[in-house]
């Protein structure tokens, strides 16, 4: 390390969107795989941050790496150096401005996320000993927050406990919406007349244009759920469409009704788990493709049909369980027909739908 080169000057920017938008777990890979990988702003955006690299064109990772400072000059400057020899040169450098540089490489290495860390992934996995509130989208002030019904205020807001806020004043939150981390309140209204009880969760300017993006119409549903305490908690859009309306109506049938269908249909929407799900069925196969009726759109459809494929909740309503967690391995690859087939009641499994479009095909040719 005695013959390495200067490091290059930072250039920090104020502007810190990008990097509040994202976890410290994924600010750490960014910085890792741009100072020792070299990797390109677009190739860090798909592979890391899960981006659409045609919309982002590497803007969010460039964003991230652009407020600490780092620029092209630092892009590999720890090429085929460990991380352990790259954090004693930061270190021996004894300027405070490397510190976040030197934390972030010592948490990578070692692999751990502090859980105490407000901007920590893991503050935001949802806390099982507590009930989901459903919301209307348009109702509760849509626009400024969300009231919290009064079943639910002992829940959020217990007395006698260190997260109690008493009336007229409230307390800071963190929020995951949409794959991203905002700052909101805890408010307990302070109404003239006493007798009138209300609490809510105030947005701020980020959170109220997320949510006007996410929910263009005030239609739809959303769920609120405690994360690892009560000062950080996840909302989770359910955006049904008229059509998915239509069959909800339809699959009443089903023993646990429209409930645990809807929640159902928010896991096949899930953009980060179904991204995932897509790079890892392509590692295996080498390309997309219905696994029930083996369409694959590219075939069919060309460069227009390119990396086109529906996500499906392999597990069986009848086997879902409120907190069950989504993982990447649990989504199918479909195309939209069978999709549809799949949740025509009563559902079936990916296999069994396979088993009759097979049957289908191989009776046709006797035909």
């Amino acid at each position: 390390m005695n013959n390495i080169k200067p490091f290059p000057d930072l250039k920090p920017e104020d502007r810190d969107r990008e990097y509040r938008r994202y976890s410290e777990e994924l600010r750490d890979k960014v910085i890792f795989e741009f100072l020792f990988n070299g990797k390109s702003n677009r190739w860090i955006d798909e592979d890391i941050l899960l981006e659409d690299p045609e919309y982002s064109r590497g803007w969010f990772s460039m964003g991230i790496l652009h407020h600490l400072g780092l620029r092209d000059a630092h892009k590999g400057f720890f090429k085929e150096i460990s991380i352990e020899d790259a954090i004693n040169y930061l270190s021996g450098l004894g300027k405070d401005k490397y510190n976040s540089f030197i934390v972030a490489l010592k948490r990578y290495s070692a692999g751990s996320y502090d859980l105490y860390s407000e901007n920590s992934i893991e503050m935001f996995v949802a806390n099982e000993k507590y009930k989901r509130l459903i919301k209307q989208v348009g109702k509760s002030q849509y626009t400024d927050g969300v009231r919290i019904d009064k079943e639910f205020h002992e829940i959020f807001n217990p007395i006698g406990s260190d997260f109690f806020v008493p009336r007229g004043k409230a307390r800071k939150l963190k929020v995951l919406f949409n794959n991203k981390i905002f700052t909101a309140e805890y408010r307990f209204e302070d109404q003239e007349d006493k007798n009138i009880v209300l609490q809510s969760i105030r947005f701020r300017k980020e959170l109220k244009r997320e949510f006007a993006k996410v929910f263009p119409t005030p239609v739809g549903e959303f769920t609120i759920e405690v994360g690892s305490d009560l000062n950080h908690f996840i909302f989770s859009h359910i955006a049904l469409s008229i059509e998915d309306d239509h069959d909800l109506e339809n699959d009443m049938e089903y023993a646990e009704g429209k409930e645990y269908y809807r929640l159902h249909r928010m896991r096949e929407r899930k953009p980060g788990v179904v991204k995932q799900a897509k790079k890892l069925f392509i590692k295996k196969h080498g390309r997309l493709f219905c696994e029930a009726c083996n369409l694959d759109f590219t075939i069919a459809y060309g460069e227009r049909g390119k990396d086109f494929i529906e996500g499906h909740h392999r597990k069986l309503i009848s086997e879902m369980k409120e907190g069950d967690k989504t993982k990447a391995e649990d989504i199918a690859m479909l195309c939209s027909n069978c999709h549809k087939m799949i949740h025509k009641k009563p559902i079936i499994s990916v296999e069994d739908l396979a088993l009759i479009v097979n049957g289908h095909k191989q009776l046709l040719t006797q035909i």
